[in-house]
């Protein structure tokens, strides 16, 4: 189901936004914990969790965020970007013992009750 609202940036511009508030269905449950699994069996098969360092791993990550960074500044296709990214922050994720749903249920936490105003495109929360 996509829902629709109004959102007023501090500069006084009026938009009308569309959000979906469809769930995952079983079967791409089931999709995602299977290619978390192999994502994660992957990086053990390579020595990418024993043989590297959360320094490599976050050095990767910013590396592939300047490719969704580029294709996102030339309208390209962004999805493989983002799953090279959740590829490294899996393989973070692993090497620390963290659990991600855990991790995101702790983000979640933190920004569920913030408050805060647009500015210039970037949500930026009461107190900074």
């Amino acid at each position: 189901m996509s829902k629709k609202t109004t959102i007023e940036t501090v500069h006084g511009v009026k938009q009308e936004i569309s959000y979906s508030t469809n769930s995952m269905t079983h079967d791409e449950q089931e999709r995602l914990l299977t290619l978390i699994t192999r994502v994660v069996d992957w990086h053990h098969d390579r020595n990418l969790i024993e043989g590297s360092t959360d320094k490599d791993q976050t050095l990767k990550l910013l590396q592939e965020l300047g490719e969704l960074s580029d294709s996102v500044c030339k309208g390209k296709d962004i999805s493989d970007d983002i799953g090279d990214m959740l590829v490294v922050m899996l393989n973070i994720v692993e090497r620390n013992g963290l659990n991600l749903t855990k991790c995101l249920e702790r983000a979640w936490s933190d920004i569920k009750d913030r408050k805060g105003k647009m500015v210039d495109g970037i949500f930026v929360k009461e107190g900074d």
